[in-house]
């Protein structure tokens, strides 16, 4: 069996980190794409610390696939649905399966309905698979699932990550409105268009993993504010006392069955000492808690994302969200190992 074939759509901070990763996990990386004209023409290896793979950057998309015809797209270029949908659908026509770590697509199917059927029917007709996934795979999903089946009774599901925005990039940090006033802040959070929070699609997961039906679903926004100067890396600069640094996103489903979940997620500019967090609680027959300390989840957001790579291959065709993959397993010998079915032959 050949070795799979990967692009990398999305030539950026973790675009970058999963070359690496991919290479060493013995994928031919065959392709690489970028929005920035300065990429252009960089040799995708070098960009990512390694030596020259061969593989040139380019900014033409449809050019990439067609020349270079991978088995997977690792899709790392916006955090939701209508961002990337003329994207998703670009690889799905040039018969890739394609692997997003954009936050709505780990469970698009209660924020963008519409959008994720429409690449959940593409993708059905181009026999391939599409899934969003990345640190929430195991840490909010599959571990949460696991602890849930050790309860007899569930009344309450409570959940609490942070995450360091700085170590994203320039998208991410102003995604999370770093270094806007608080006046600014609150006109941009409540306008009509603003985007869903992650927590829907977590909790939705959630749901979907263990049979229970979302009744309710209530979200608020809190700013995170610093009190003192705090530099920021990624912005070149410090962020004065009063600035906005980053937000929580607070979210609370209600079931039919009874069990009420609450996830609350901050991503901010962390300061000296602070680190990343997941802790999630159960209240029921018994109490059950999950605690990971601290948590590298720039890093662990590219390892799940590439131990998936099988599993998509592997997929039925459509949108498969993570909730309907097997839990991740950690991968030891190259990833076409683990592909079956003959679908690299």
């Amino acid at each position: 069996m050949r070795p799979v074939r990967a692009v990398i759509y999305g030539a950026g901070t973790m675009g970058l980190l999963a070359t690496r990763l991919l290479a060493e996990k013995g994928v031919h990386v065959v392709g690489g794409i970028a929005r920035s004209e300065a990429k252009r023409g960089v040799d995708l290896g070098t960009m990512a610390g390694l030596d020259p793979m061969g593989v040139p950057v380019d900014t033409d998309a449809a050019r990439v696939l067609a020349s270079v015809r991978p088995d997977v797209v690792m899709l790392a270029t916006a955090s939701f649905m209508p961002e990337i949908y003329d994207q998703l659908a670009l690889c799905i026509d040039a018969g890739a399966n394609v692997l997003t770590i954009s936050e709505e697509t780990f469970y698009p199917w209660n924020t963008s309905p519409a959008l994720a059927a429409q690449i959940d029917r593409l993708a059905k007709a181009h026999g391939v698979t599409v899934t969003g996934g990345g640190h929430q795979d195991s840490f909010w999903i599959h571990q949460v699932s696991a602890l849930m089946g050790a309860a007899h009774r569930i009344d309450s599901v409570h959940g609490s990550a942070t995450w360091n925005a700085d170590e994203y990039g320039t998208d991410v940090v102003a995604s999370k409105h770093v270094g806007e006033t608080l006046e600014e802040f609150e006109r941009s959070s409540t306008r009509d268009d603003a985007p869903p929070t992650y927590g829907r699609n977590v909790l939705g997961a959630l749901a979907q993993a263990s049979s229970l039906t979302p009744v309710t679903w209530e979200s608020t926004v809190r700013p995170v504010i610093v009190d003192h100067d705090r530099p920021s890396q990624v912005l070149g600069r410090t962020l004065a006392a009063g600035a906005v640094i980053g937000y929580a996103d607070v979210d609370t489903m209600t079931t039919a069955e009874g069990p009420v979940f609450t996830f609350e997620m901050a991503g901010y500019v962390f300061g000296e000492g602070e680190s990343d967090k997941n802790e999630w609680s159960i209240s029921g027959e018994p109490d059950l808690y999950l605690h990971n300390g601290v948590v590298p989840s720039y890093t662990t957001t590219c390892t799940q994302w590439v131990n998936r790579v099988p599993d998509v291959i592997n997929a039925r065709p459509g949108l498969v969200t993570v909730d309907e993959m097997p839990p991740l397993a950690y991968r030891a010998l190259p990833l076409h190992r683990y592909v079956h079915d003959g679908k690299l032959d």
